[in-house]
Parts: structure tokens; C-alpha cells; sequence
């Protein structure tokens, strides 16, 4: 009868550890929506640097933190670092963003991004990929949000959503 019993508790611990297993592996669907909350805050002071003809030139570096609304991995529960180049034209009324960031989670997995915001176009960015569980990670996002106001001189912060779908791209070696 000990015996028996230590058969089954030792099937139930197996099962138990192969569910979890399979749990885990079913955790980053190869697809799906993106419906992510962002927070940005300017690291250091903007130093814009005048490049003729009334136009500035700023490099800009934020700190990130990514919330998935789902939980989904993707970005979810995430810090970043973002560094962007931001040119302004104020005779013509238009401000260009162009720059990459790069997220990670817990375990040390990371995610890609590269973002252009053109005058006159949504303001998108698109994920290009990711160390991993997010090797691969491909997905075209629409980002909106806006400044709140801090309460630190000088430093900028932004509260927004990333919205798209994303899927998983396979290479073959």
C-alpha cells in the first residue's frame, strides 16, 4: 500500500511539474493585440542646440515602464530606456522624433523598438524584435499620450498607450 501511494505521489508531482511546463510555454502566444500603458521621464535636461534657420536639434533620454493591459508578456511589467533625436522647425510649425528603445523584464529578456513620428503622421513605432522569449517579436504599434505635469524643473514626464498587434517571426538557422 506505501508503495501505491508513493507511485501516485510521485505521478501527481510529474503531471504537476509537466502543467506547470506547458503553462509557462503557452504564456507568449506566436500572436496577439498590444494594448499597452507607458510612462516616460526625461533623464537628463533637453539642451537644444540651434542648426541654422531657426531649427533646434535635441538628443532626448528617457526612462521607460511598460504595463501590458491584459498581462500578455509583451511589454508587460517592463523598464526601458529610450533615446531619441527630436528636430524642430518652428517657422514651419513641426517637431520630428526618431530613435529606438529598448525594454526588459525580470528574467533579463529584452525587447526592440524603433520610433518615427513624422509632422502630419500618426505617431507609430514598431517592435523589431527581442532577446529570448521575445526573439523574433514583430508588431506595428500606434502611440498616443501627452505630457502630465511634474513636479520636478526640467523634467519632462509622459503617460501613453502603445495599441497594434504583434506576432512572433520564426528564423531558421
Amino acid at each position: 500500500m506505501a508503495n501505491t501511494q508513493a507511485l501516485l505521489f510521485l505521478l501527481s508531482l510529474v503531471s504537476a511539474v509537466l502543467t506547470a511546463a506547458n503553462v509557462q510555454a503557452q504564456s507568449m502566444p506566436p500572436e496577439g493585440p498590444v494594448s499597452v500603458t507607458f510612462t516616460a521621464t526625461q533623464i537628463t535636461p533637453l539642451k537644444p542646440m540651434p542648426i541654422g534657420g531657426g531649427k533646434e536639434f535635441v538628443i532626448i533620454n528617457q526612462a521607460m515602464a511598460a504595463s501590458n493591459d491584459a498581462g500578455n508578456p509583451v511589454l508587460n511589467n517592463m523598464g526601458g530606456r529610450c533615446q531619441l533625436t527630436r528636430l524642430t522647425d518652428p517657422s514651419a510649425k513641426t517637431v520630428e522624433l526618431h530613435g529606438y528603445c529598448t525594454y526588459a523584464d525580470n528574467e533579463g529578456d529584452q525587447i526592440f523598438e524603433q520610433c518615427d513620428f513624422l509632422p502630419g503622421a500618426p505617431n507609430n513605432c514598431k517592435l523589431t524584435g527581442g532577446t529570448g522569449k521575445f526573439e523574433g517579436l514583430q508588431a506595428a504599434l500606434t502611440i498616443s499620450g501627452g505630457p502630465v505635469k511634474g513636479n520636478f524643473d526640467g523634467i519632462g514626464q509622459v503617460v501613453g498607450h502603445k495599441k497594434g498587434m504583434y506576432k512572433i517571426v520564426k528564423t531558421t538557422n
